[in-house]
């Protein structure tokens, strides 16, 4: 029985996460049509959930700033560092502002609630409608592929793969994965917590945080929809994971040292391996069928609800504040383009035309302050091609301060802001030439134009 739960329902995950199906005469993954289904037939009623979840978060924060709970589930999801607060009372403020067309007929309104700024936000077509949904969707869907065995499967089949090419423990195999399909910033946690534990040394802890630890399927699937990959998102997803991988291979063999081998605190290391009287793949079935047996549906489901709460609490607010500010400097000043301009002539020496350069050069950057910026500033774009390139970017880049950023100064492994930001660097240098050869493979085959 637990066999056929862990081999039925991660099949499952995989179909509904990866594999595009028609309907409606159009071709797209599960995650999309639930988009668009949503959008389509139930707008209204959507969008007033929204603005409620906006209150919610608002009054909320407002409350736990002086307020403790005797219920650490309500701590834990509304108390927030002072900045973290601010900028998720600000957001939600925003949100229900451009909702709602606050302040119509004053001047200074009009920056927020300009169709380019955040009209492009929220609202009808609105991004962060796109997110809501995607959000619920994948993470009420992606226990399938994290709860019942898949992740530990795969990770003990190639955790000595993992070992020889990436030096480190092969059951980081597991953190990667449980990256990939869940969040790269619970990947982050996971790692930091491990490296507390002993089970990495500093150095093990830095490369699986810096070069696994990508934002998960969910994400990416919305990011996909913005700028027309729902079709072909096995493909997106695919380069995503492809870049990540050579970089990883690249990081691992760096010096590092900053990073050394020492243990945190000097605790014990701990090592995990097959045991000798199993072969990997009876291990691996084992360890699967043990996970999938182990799963409690009722804790499973409320976990998940909080995943999702946690994801409307604070995580879209914050996304929403510096889109919004993003966009409105993007749009009402020439800061990112002037940061960005020695990469105007790189992406016109590389084919693209001078418009088309003008939208990728400041989405190339912009991404350190958040994940989604990118896909904002190119999604207008008639190039395929730069959409395709600045998507993929945006994930393989990895820190945004935003979020994982933050997350990685504040772990217990050492980096502090100026190490964020030469890992931001480092991997969009990185990433650059190998998506180009990734981007025009896709052109010369005719999946992109």
């Amino acid at each position: 029985m637990n066999r056929f739960k862990f081999i039925a329902l991660s099949i499952l995950g995989f179909i509904f996460f990866l594999v595009p199906f028609e309907l409606g005469g159009e071709k797209r993954i599960a995650i999309s049509h639930i988009v668009n289904i949503v959008t389509s037939n139930y707008f209204d009623a959507f969008i007033s959930f929204t603005q409620f979840s906006a209150w919610v978060v608002l009054l909320g924060t407002l409350v736990f700033s002086v307020y403790t709970s005797k219920y650490n589930t309500l701590n834990d999801l509304f108390k927030a560092s002072p900045l973290n607060a601010v900028m998720r009372i600000l957001g939600s403020l925003l949100y229900l502002m451009v909702i709602g067309e606050w302040f119509v007929d004053t001047s200074w309104a009009g920056l927020i609630l300009d169709p380019n700024t955040g009209g492009l936000m929220a609202g009808d077509g609105g991004l962060l409608t796109t997110l809501y949904i995607t959000f619920f969707a994948g993470l009420l869907f992606l226990p399938l592929l994290t709860h019942f065995g898949s992740v530990e499967f795969i990770g003990t089949m190639i955790g000595k793969f993992v070992e020889k090419v990436f030096k480190v423990p092969g059951y980081s195999a597991i953190d990667a994965i449980a990256s990939f399909v869940g969040d790269g910033t619970i990947g982050i946690v996971v790692t930091d917590t491990q490296y507390q534990r002993g089970y990495y040394n500093r150095r093990e802890a830095y490369i699986i945080a810096t070069s696994f630890s990508i934002v998960g399927i969910a994400f990416a699937s919305a990011v996909a929809e913005e700028l027309g990959f729902s079709g072909i998102f096995p493909i997106f997803y695919g380069s995503i994971a492809l870049v990540t991988v050579i970089i990883a291979l690249i990081t691992a063999r760096l010096p590092l040292a900053k990073f050394g081998p020492d243990y945190y605190n000097g605790v014990t290391p701990v090592r995990i391996e097959v045991p000798s009287d199993r072969s990997v793949l009876r291990h691996a079935l084992v360890t699967a069928e043990t996970q999938a047996g182990s799963v409690n549906l009722f804790e499973t489901v409320i976990g998940t609800l909080r995943s999702i709460a946690h994801i409307y609490v604070g995580f879209l607010p914050i996304i929403m504040l510096v889109g919004t500010v993003a966009l409105v400097l993007a749009e009402h000043t020439s800061l990112f383009n002037i940061l960005a301009t020695p990469l105007v002539p790189l992406y016109q020496l590389i084919g693209y035309s001078a418009e088309v350069a003008a939208m990728m050069a400041p989405a190339s950057i912009v991404g350190f302050a958040d994940m989604y910026l990118p896909s904002l500033f190119i999604s207008a774009s008639a190039s395929e091609a730069s959409r395709f390139f600045i998507g993929v970017l945006a994930f393989t880049q990895l820190v945004f301060m935003s979020e994982t950023g933050m997350v990685l100064a504040k772990s217990k492994i050492g980096l502090n802001f100026f190490d964020v930001i030469k890992v931001f660097v480092y991997r969009t240098a990185l990433s650059f030439p190998i998506l180009l050869v990734i981007t025009n493979v896709l052109v010369w085959g005719g999946i992109i134009k």
